[in-house]
C-alpha cells in the first residue's frame, strides 16, 4: 500500500519522543481551554494514540481512519478537501505540543522562570511580594540546579535585586552593582570556558578542526582579576584545558586531587562532566599505548560510584556500563566488574537490560579465558546498537580463534559474514570501516596460518599489519602474531 507524503506528520514524529508522562501530561494540557478550544484537536490526539500507529509510515487507511474520527464522518477515501482539514488539525495540534514543551522547559528552568516572575511583580509594583519571593529563592543551592544554569541563577537574584534597588532608589544599589557584575562575569567566563573545552574535547576527534584561540585569549585578563582568580570551577576549567592542551600526567593528577577538595562545592553535574572528561582522557592515552591509564580509568569511575554520578534521572548510560565493564576486565578486577554490572542493572533501560548484562557477562568470561562460556552469552543476543554488536561480533571472532583446535569452514564464515556486515552498514564512516576490514582480514589471514592452512608467510602477515594505520585490534593482533613465532 502506498504510503503518504511524511512531511505534514511532524507532530507524528514528535509525540513519538514523547514518554509516557509527557504524553499524559499533553492530553491534559490540550484539554484545558485555557490552551485549547478545538475539542477536534483532543479527538485527533486520542486516535493518533489509540490506534498506535508507529507515527512516521501513515497509510492511506490510517488517515482515512483518524479522520472518521476526528470528524464524525465515514468515508471510503480521503478526498483532497478532507485530507487538507485533517492536516490542518494536524498543524495546530503540531503548534500546541510546541506551546507545551515551552511550558515544560519554562517549568524545569528556575532561572528563567525566577526573571520573568520578579520582572512581573516589578511591572505590577507588588514590592513586598517580590521580597518575600526574593527571600525564598536565595534559600535554592546548587544541589537543586543543573551544573552552569545554577551560576546563571545566581546572576538573575542579584541582577533582581539590583532592579528593586533601583526602583525604591535604596542605598544598597552600589554594593549590588558590583556583586551583580562579578556574577555576570563569572557566568560569562563559565559559559565560555566551557565552550573552549567542548572544542577541544572534539579537536581530539578530528585533526582537520583548527581551534580558533582568539576569545580564550582575550579572557586571559579577566580570569586574572582578584575575585575571578579563586572562583574553584574557573580554576578546574583552566586545568582541564591545560590538560588536553599539554597532555601531561601530572597536570591529569592535580585536577583528580581538586575534584576531590572541591566536590562538596560543585554543582553535581559539573563534577560529573569533568570526571567523564578524564575518562574520555584516559581512553585517547590508552590507544596511545600508556597502560598506565588502565588503572587512572579505573580510579575514576571507582570515584564516580562513591560519589553517584553514574546516574542521570535515576539511569546509566548502556556505554557507560560497557566502559566500567571493560576497564575492570583489563585491570583484572573481575569481581569488581560484576558487582558493578549487578548494581547497575536495575538503572538500564528495561527493555535492553537482560541483553545487556548477559553482553557484559559475556566480556567478562571472555576476558578470563572461559571463551566458550563468552560465545554462549553473546551468541544469541538481540541487537543492542551499532556499537554494542560491533563489540559482540569482535569478541566472539576472537573467542573462536583462540577456541579452536583444527581450521573449521564455520569459523571462517562467521569472520566472512562480520567482514560483509561492516560493508554493508551505512552509518559506519570510511575510516571505521577500513579500520574494522583491516582487522577482519588480518584475523581471517592469521587463523588460516595458526592452522596451516595457507602459503602466506607469518612474517609477511607482520610487517603488513605494523605498517596498518587504521586496525580495530591491532595490538590484540601483535600478540597473537607474537604467540606463533
Amino acid at each position: 500500500m502506498k504510503y503518504l507524503d511524511k512531511s505534514p506528520f511532524l507532530i507524528l514524529e514528535l509525540l513519538k519522543s514523547f514518554s509516557r508522562k509527557e504524553l499524559k501530561a499533553f492530553k491534559q494540557f490540550i484539554s484545558s481551554s485555557y490552551f485549547n478550544t478545538d475539542k477536534r484537536v483532543v479527538s485527533l490526539y486520542d486516535a493518533l494514540l489509540g490506534k498506535c500507529f508507529n507515527y512516521v509510515d501513515l497509510k492511506e487507511n490510517d488517515l482515512r481512519a483518524v479522520y472518521e474520527v476526528v470528524f464524525n464522518e465515514k468515508t471510503t477515501y480521503c478526498t483532497k478537501p478532507q485530507r487538507a482539514n485533517l492536516h490542518r488539525k494536524m498543524n495546530l495540534l503540531l503548534q500546541l505540543a510546541k506551546r507545551f514543551l515551552s511550558v515544560e522547559a519554562l517549568q524545569n528552568n528556575l532561572p528563567a522562570q525566577t526573571n520573568l516572575l520578579v520582572l512581573q511583580m516589578l511591572d505590577k509594583k507588588q514590592y513586598r511580594l517580590h521580597k518575600q519571593f526574593l527571600k525564598k529563592a536565595q534559600q535554592v543551592s546548587f544541589e537543586d540546579l543543573q551544573g552552569i544554569e545554577f551560576f546563571y541563577y545566581q546572576y538573575i537574584l542579584s541582577d533582581c535585586a539590583l532592579r528593586y534597588a533601583q526602583i525604591t532608589r535604596d542605598l544598597s544599589v552600589y554594593s549590588l552593582i558590583k556583586d551583580t557584575k562579578d556574577k555576570l562575569c563569572i557566568y560569562f567566563l563559565i559559559l565560555q570556558l566551557d565552550l573552549y573545552l567542548v572544542e577541544l574535547s572534539f579537536s581530539e576527534l578530528s585533526s582537520k578542526h583548527q581551534i580558533d584561540t582568539s576569545v580564550y585569549d582575550a579572557l586571559q585578563p579577566l580570569l586574572k582579576l582578584e575575585q575571578i582568580k579563586g572562583h574553584p570551577l574557573i580554576g578546574i576549567y583552566q586545568s582541564i584545558i591545560k590538560l588536553l592542551k599539554e597532555k601531561e600526567e601530572t597536570v591529569f593528577h592535580r585536577i583528580v586531587e581538586e575534584l576531590s577538595l572541591y566536590s562538596n562545592i560543585l554543582p553535581p553535574d559539573c563534577l560529573s562532566s569533568f570526571y567523564k572528561t578524564l575518562v574520555n582522557f584516559c581512553v585517547l592515552q590508552l590507544r596511545k599505548g600508556k597502560t598506565t591509564y588502565n588503572a587512572h580509568q579505573l580510579s575514576l569511575y571507582q570515584i564516580m560510584d562513591e560519589k553517584n554520578l553514574l546516574l542521570a534521572d535515576n539511569e546509566i548510560h548502556i556505554g557507560s556500563i560497557r566502559n566500567i565493564v571493560n576497564i575492570g576486565c583489563r585491570a583484572k578486577a573481575y569481581s569488581w566488574a560484576v558487582d558493578m554490572l549487578h548494581k547497575y542493572y536495575p538503572h538500564l533501560p528495561s527493555n535492553l537490560a537482560d541483553d545487556i548484562k548477559n553482553f557484559n557477562l559475556g566480556t567478562i568470561a571472555y576476558y578470563k579465558k572461559d571463551y566458550q562460556q563468552a560465545i554462549d552469552y553473546l551468541f544469541p543476543l538481540s541487537t543492542i546498537n551499532l556499537s554494542y554488536d560491533i563489540n559482540r561480533r569482535t569478541i566472539m571472532m576472537k573467542a573462536y580463534y583462540e577456541l579452536d583446535a583444527d581450521y573449521l569452514e564455520t569459523t571462517h564464515t562467521l569472520f566472512r559474514s562480520f567482514e560483509k556486515y561492516i560493508r554493508d552498514h551505512k552509518s559506519l564512516t570510511s575510516k571505521s570501516k577500513t579500520s574494522y576490514k583491516n582487522f577482519i582480514r588480518t584475523l581471517i589471514n592469521l587463523y588460516r596460518i595458526k592452522h596451516k592452512a595457507t602459503k602466506m608467510s607469518l612474517d609477511g602477515l607482520k610487517q603488513k599489519l605494523e605498517a596498518q594505520k587504521l586496525n580495530s585490534n591491532k595490538s590484540w593482533l601483535l600478540e597473537k602474531v607474537g604467540e606463533l613465532e
